[in-house]
């Protein structure tokens, strides 16, 4: 009986520490004077950038039109009012955070070869929260239409 309790309590113990070890955390990525994270798939993820949201003063989130539900790989990128690149990158999820100085930005958004873009006023104190919508994508597959994956052929 002994053995078996802690055979059992073996497996709880590896299982854990192989959930962490294949874990990805949210990374905050730096660029221009920018910061910024992206993420939100699973329950860890979402929770980690919960946790984080007070800290960024853009928030977008990324879905789908009719269903609502969340979209990754969406590419993004934010120029300033003068049409410089702050930062550009793929959304890892449909939660995308960042940390701009007070200013106008235009922020494009690609996603299924369709793109988004948007003028937004980052102000000096709070946030601005945007949500951008695409066509559903099992109906762009129903019009054989894929969504492109991240490193997937262009």
């Amino acid at each position: 009986m002994r053995l078996k309790q802690a055979l059992l309590a073996f497996s709880v113990v590896a299982a854990f520490a192989a959930a962490t070890a294949f874990a990805q955390p949210v990374r905050v990525q730096a660029h221009a004077g920018a910061r910024y994270v992206s993420g939100g798939v699973g329950q860890e993820e979402r929770a980690a950038l919960e946790a984080m949201r007070g800290e960024f003063n853009l928030r977008v989130t990324f879905a789908a039109q009719r269903s609502g539900g969340y979209l990754a790989g969406v590419g993004v990128g934010v120029e300033d009012s003068k049409g410089r690149e702050v930062f550009r990158t793929v959304a890892q999820g449909p939660w995308l955070y960042a940390r701009l100085a007070p200013g106008r930005y235009r922020l494009t958004a690609s996603y299924s070869g369709r793109r988004q873009t948007r003028q937004v006023a980052v102000p000096g104190k709070g946030h601005v929260s945007l949500d951008l919508y695409w066509q559903d994508p099992s109906s762009l597959e129903e019009k054989n239409i894929a969504p492109r994956r991240p490193g997937g052929p262009k």
